[in-house]
């Protein structure tokens, strides 16, 4: 086992929402375009969502409280991409331990894990609640289990969290099924990014065989 720790990004790694997530956002922002919310993700996404604030609707909080109601309940309906449930539970069964490092707030994230049937093989996770900055959550996910840098993976889908994760030096998977595909992440080079991967079998055989 070359890793003990594998922390995974939710949306447009283990789940197919990005498309969901995309719409919900240009449907609120008025102007923006899906390469503006690809951009968003090139960097920390919530530093980059307060750059477009400008362009948001307005809503009275109520309207905006029963947005995200119902925002959690239509994602939660989002499915696993093919093969990722086997693949976390073969990866579970190895003896890893599972963390989640999204950008969605617990109220969003949980429905979603539990009605996949996935929440419990996760040892921790770090929603949004915990911190806006990936960097700041893999340092506690380090500082948790005691571990050195080099017995974590972490797997996402965007540029901006493999330049969060270069922030706190932990190893990156960069996956091309999400909001990024590979031409984003060759953009510039990254010392913690050890590889790129354009299905869940060649995620599986990285981890598996090449870490």
């Amino acid at each position: 086992m070359g890793k003990k720790y594998i922390i995974f990004d939710m949306d447009g790694v283990l789940f197919d929402s990005i498309g969901f997530a995309m719409a919900s956002f240009l449907a609120r922002h008025p102007g923006a375009t899906p390469e503006t919310y690809r951009e968003i993700n090139s960097g920390n996404y919530h530093e980059g969502i307060k750059k477009v604030a400008h362009l948001k609707i307005k809503e009275t909080p109520e309207e905006e409280e029963q947005y995200k109601v119902n925002y959690a309940e239509n994602k939660s309906q989002t499915q696993l991409f093919e093969g990722i449930r086997e693949l976390l539970l073969e990866l579970h069964q190895l003896g890893y331990t599972l963390v989640l490092n999204t950008n969605s707030s617990l109220r969003n994230c949980s429905p979603m894990l539990e009605k996949a049937g996935i929440k419990s093989l996760f040892d921790f996770v770090a929603p949004a609640d915990l911190s806006k900055s990936k960097t700041e959550k893999l340092e506690l996910i380090k500082e948790k289990y005691n571990s050195s840098r080099q017995d974590m993976l972490f797997v996402t889908d965007a540029l901006g969290d493999v330049r969060e994760a270069d922030m706190a030096g932990i190893p990156t998977i960069a996956v091309t099924w999400g909001v990024h595909d590979e031409s984003y992440f060759r953009r510039e080079s990254h010392n913690n990014m050890v590889g790129i991967v354009n299905s869940v079998k060649e995620l599986r055989d990285y981890i598996l065989v090449n870490i």
